[in-house]
């Protein structure tokens, strides 16, 4: 697998995190998920998102 396809993967399932926790700290419709949990997954899936956005642009084009 290469590294473009690694860092597109990662930043997919980043974004993944995020919405899941966004969705659940701004609507309150996944009761049985924590609010902790929801803050983690929407930390870690921002900064995430963020950095395998950035590990993507640094890859050169072929």
């Amino acid at each position: 697998m290469s590294d473009k396809n690694k860092s597109l993967l990662g930043s997919v399932t980043s974004l993944a995190l995020l919405t899941l926790g966004g969705y659940r700290i701004f609507t309150n419709n996944l009761e049985a998920m924590s609010i902790l949990v929801a803050y983690v997954f929407f930390i870690c899936g921002l900064i995430g998102f963020i950095f395998n956005v950035i590990k993507l642009s640094k890859i050169p084009r072929t």
